[in-house]
Formats: C-alpha cells, sequence, structure tokens
C-alpha cells in the first residue's frame, strides 16, 4: 500500500527535475541565441563594475586590507552578481513565464529556482576569470575552497528566498520591480564589496552586520583570496536570515500563484 505514493512521489520528482533542467536550457539559449558575445556577456558584468571600482580606488584610495585591489573586489563581485541577477530574473520569472503557466498545471516556483540556476551558469562563467586571476596573482588554492559549495548554496537560497517575495507581489504591480532594483542598488554598497569590512564604522558595526549578505561575501573573500574558513558568526547571521526569509516567503508565493493565472 505505501510502495504506490513513495513511486507517484519519485515519479513526480523526476519530472520536476526534467523540466527544471528544460526550462534553464532553454532560457540559457533564449538569452544569449542572438548575441555575437553569447555567454561571455555574463562575464562582462562584473568585470566592468572591478574595473570602475578600481579607478574608483585610485581616486580615493579605498583600502583593501593588504590584498591587490583587482582581485579583492573581483572576488566580491562574482558571488555578490550571482545573488543580485537571482533576485532580479526571479522577480520577473512569472510574468516571463506567463504562456506556460497559463497553460500548464506547473509548480509556480520552479520559474524563481530556473532564475537562479542559470545565474548560477552565469557565475560560473565569471568563475572562470576568477580563476585566471587567482593563478597570475599567486593566490594559492587551500583547503579553504572546500567551503565554497556551501557559500554558494546559502547565497542562492537566500537569493531564491527574496525573489519568491517579490515575484509574489510584482506579477500583480510591477513598481515592486522597480523598487527592488533600486534597493539592490543601495544594497552594493551596504555590503563589503568594494571595501573592508574595517572601514565600517565601530558606532555602525553592530547593524551592518545583520546584513546578511555581509557575512556571504567576506565568506567568498576568505576562502577564495585569504586562505582561510568564513567567519563563522556573520555567516550564521547570513543562514538565520535566509532560513527566515525562505520559511515566510516560500508558502506566501504558493498562496499568490492561485491567482498569477488570473492576472496574466
Amino acid at each position: 500500500m505505501t510502495a504506490v505514493p513513495a513511486q507517484n512521489r519519485s515519479y513526480r520528482l523526476r519530472q520536476f527535475l526534467t523540466l527544471t533542467l528544460a526550462l534553464v536550457q532553454r532560457d540559457i539559449a533564449a538569452r544569449y541565441r542572438r548575441s555575437i558575445l553569447g555567454p561571455l556577456w555574463a562575464i562582462l558584468q562584473p568585470l566592468a563594475l572591478m574595473v570602475v571600482f578600481n579607478l574608483l580606488h585610485e581616486v580615493v584610495e579605498i583600502p583593501s586590507d593588504g590584498i591587490p585591489y583587482l582581485i579583492f573586489s573581483y572576488a566580491a563581485l562574482v558571488p555578490w552578481t550571482f545573488f543580485q541577477t537571482t533576485v532580479t530574473r526571479g522577480s520577473t520569472s512569472i510574468n516571463a513565464n506567463a504562456a506556460i503557466i497559463k497553460k500548464m498545471a506547473v509548480p509556480r516556483e520552479i520559474f524563481p529556482l530556473v532564475a537562479m540556476l542559470s545565474a548560477l551558469f552565469d557565475m560560473s562563467m565569471s568563475g572562470l576569470i576568477l580563476l585566471g586571476m587567482m593563478i597570475v596573482f599567486g593566490v594559492p588554492f587551500t583547503a579553504a575552497l572546500l567551503w565554497l559549495p556551501v557559500l554558494i548554496l546559502i547565497t542562492a537560497l537566500l537569493g531564491w528566498g527574496i525573489a519568491l517575495g517579490v515575484a509574489s507581489l510584482a506579477t500583480f504591480k510591477q513598481d515592486f520591480v522597480f523598487a527592488t532594483d533600486f534597493v539592490l542598488r543601495l544594497w552594493l554598497y551596504a555590503t563589503p564589496v568594494i571595501y573592508p569590512l574595517s572601514s565600517v564604522p565601530p558606532e555602525w558595526y553592530s547593524l551592518y552586520i545583520l546584513n546578511p549578505t555581509v557575512g556571504l561575501i567576506l565568506g567568498f573573500r576568505a576562502v577564495l583570496v585569504e586562505g582561510k574558513a568564513p567567519d563563522l558568526a556573520l555567516l550564521a547571521v547570513s543562514v538565520i536570515t535566509t532560513v527566515v526569509v525562505c520559511t515566510v516567503t516560500l508558502p506566501f508565493f504558493r498562496f499568490m500563484s492561485r491567482y498569477f493565472a488570473d492576472v496574466l
């Protein structure tokens, strides 16, 4: 009696994974189909920001804690761009897949998930440049790199959770998409991407580290450039925030998804 439901769950899981993979492939192919540079565009955004921030560093002498500023900033820009892209694409993923939603009965949360996975593909492209920079700057490859899958997973879940919340509302009002883009631009400067944590005034420190991307970005920089494990106290803030965000936004998204087809 219990074998049938188990088989059904296994079958539905395979269907879900197959559909997810197909949608990710479609999303990546559609994005770069008529582009001359193709996936190289995924590299240009963090590279361009790195160049701009490096010029700014030369003008106003932004500290980098003794690390060459190019790799100091790029090691943080790669995961930040992944997080930002996950939120941005995920926020518009329901409207972007309106035709599928109106025709097929598929789990709606699959679309922000696809947005996150396609952003992960972009991150892997940017990561190749980062790998080359690590070799050029003589950064050693240490056991601390084993933390990378953990940091990527937390970043992905945080971005996906936020995207679920925004997509729940943006499907009805586009204002939430514009507001999210504005918030993300400010959020970048509230995260130690272009400057070190040591630049944060002491009186702001306790409030500043409540930003969940602080522990993540510093964690990436620690394992990639500094060859050490991330700060577990800061990372704990990121984990707790991620759990809270997903716990709140996932049921909210599922509730709101009942009405998606009516407004698309």
